[in-house]
């Protein structure tokens, strides 16, 4: 089994919803993108119910139903009091097709022809209150949309929050929706969603733990890279990083990269490298077949959704390999992050069957200078 150590977390239950199904493997090695053709492949009227959810945009509804997954895997949010339940949600592109239609309204004919059922999603951390609300997540809500690693930042960010007492349970979702024709960024569809607690916590109410995750997100300012001094200053912060997710004894990892063709991902490539070979005792980092590092032949125009990392997340929570995942993604902006999954792979206690709620009321970080 696993060691949970305190300075992670550990991830109780995971669902994921896409066009490709609801299996994290098959989801992520998809990569978040939607399917040619699958207008119809999400129905919320069987995923959700026959009402009180038709005019939730199509990201909420995702990310509704992948919650409701999470809870089925063995995810307990609910056996902690409503006001130590929080949320983060991750998104980057869940709203911008609202958001267009929203502009061409007003263009058109005024604010007065906006309707109100879309209306009070104006902004884009408004997408998670339905979730927040069917789920009484009280305690804590933010809503992390950096280009590419938002989920993954937001698992950097779970860590302070149950570190620092803010909540004792979170639900962290990612949701997408593809990006409108012409504004660039390519296209994701559908949600990833994770349960989260502290081991402590977790060993406390005898929750079934899926894996431990630890996570870093870094800065790397693109700039920095222009000069060796810089180059060696990011070459320092990243391998730092990496040494903080691999400690001495840990058996070998799977790498996941998630990068494009800039500068930054190209000197978190060879951060990642630089660890292959490692010292004796030191984990060891190997390439992972079925999803090779993506670069601009492989992704003429990256995306700027966060579903394809949180899939892959996804997939290293639930495997029944045993074998530990390091999922890394950069893009051009500097935003790097990095995060270590291992499998518990015999838990104590068998999942809860937990049934989800069914209300229906609308309602660290490091720098490299």
């Amino acid at each position: 089994m696993t060691d949970m150590s305190e300075d992670g977390l550990v991830v109780t239950g995971a669902g994921v919803v896409t066009p490709w199904g609801d299996s994290p493997e098959v989801a992520a090695a998809a990569g978040g993108v939607p399917m040619a053709d699958a207008d119809d492949w999400f129905d919320h009227r069987e995923r959700l119910g026959p009402r009180g959810y038709k005019y939730l945009p199509a990201a909420a509804q995702y990310a509704l139903a992948a919650a409701r997954g999470a809870l089925a895997d063995g995810g307990r949010p609910d056996a902690v009091p409503a006001d130590r339940r929080g949320l983060l949600l991750a998104t980057n592109a869940g709203l911008a097709g609202l958001f267009d239609a929203m502009d061409a309204t007003v263009a058109e004919s005024g604010a007065a022809g906006i309707s109100p059922a879309s209306a009070p999603y104006f902004a884009v951390n408004v997408l998670g209150n339905r979730l927040a609300v069917e789920f009484a997540l009280n305690g804590f809500a933010l809503t992390v949309a950096t280009a590419r690693t938002a989920a993954l930042d937001a698992l950097s960010t779970a860590a302070l929050v149950l570190a620092s007492g803010r909540a004792d349970a979170l639900v962290l979702a990612a949701t997408e929706e593809p990006v409108p024709d012409g504004r660039g960024g390519g296209g994701e569809q559908g949600a990833a969603v994770l349960t989260l607690e502290t081991p402590a916590g977790a060993r406390a109410r005898g929750s079934a733990v899926r894996a431990t995750v630890r996570a870093r997100s870094l800065f790397v300012p693109p700039a920095a890279l222009a000069n060796q001094a810089g180059r060696t200053r990011a070459a320092r912060a990243l391998t730092t990083a990496l040494a903080e997710l691999t400690a001495p004894g840990d058996r070998p990892v799977t790498l996941h990269l998630d990068l494009d063709g800039s500068q930054v991902a190209e000197a978190v490539a060879s951060a990642v490298a630089s660890r292959r070979p490692v010292p004796p005792g030191d984990a060891t980092l190997t390439d992972t077949p079925e999803h090779p590092r993506r670069g601009p032949a492989a992704d003429p125009a990256p995306r700027t959704g966060c579903l394809g990392p949180a899939l892959a997340v996804a997939h290293a929570v639930t495997t029944r390999d045993g074998v530990g995942r390091l999922v890394v993604c950069a893009t051009g902006a500097g935003h790097v992050a990095l995060v270590r999954v291992s499998p518990v792979t015999a838990p104590s206690v068998p999942p809860a069957s937990v049934e989800p709620p069914h209300r229906t009321q609308e309602s660290e970080h490091a720098e490299v200078a």
